[in-house]
């Protein structure tokens, strides 16, 4: 009987010796993975700084090529100008492109410049 015993109680010391590795390789494990995430977050932190750098950068050298736009003239300069443009046979995309406003723009001032006799008046919040 005392065999069983100390069969048995070696049995139990051999189970729990490999509980004891096992968890030691775990442990490791976790420090480890403690190491790799403050190796991740300092890559993390140089990838947002380099980043940062480089669309200020690109930031700079859009403002240092872009060509400097005149101060804008009055809505009613404007208007004379398009007017005066569109009179003289300019198309309207050249007008577009002088003044740079869209088509859409470019139309509307010529429509509001002139009066359309059947609507009874020249001011565009009046027109039907």
């Amino acid at each position: 009987m005392e065999i069983y015993v100390i069969v048995t109680l070696g049995v139990v010391a051999a189970i729990e010796a490999l509980v004891i590795v096992r968890v030691s390789k775990t442990l490791h494990a976790v420090g480890r993975f403690g190491d790799r995430l403050a190796h991740l977050a300092a890559a993390l932190e140089l990838l947002t700084d380099t980043t940062e750098v480089g669309l200020a950068n690109v930031s700079a050298e859009l403002d240092r090529t872009a060509p400097q736009r005149a101060s804008r003239s009055s809505r009613g300069a404007t208007a004379r100008r398009i007017t005066h443009a569109a009179r003289r046979g300019q198309s309207i995309e050249d007008i577009a492109a002088f003044e740079a406003l869209s088509h859409g723009e470019i139309r509307l001032h010529l429509e509001l410049a002139s009066p359309d006799p059947s609507t009874g008046g020249d001011h565009g919040a009046l027109r039907g």
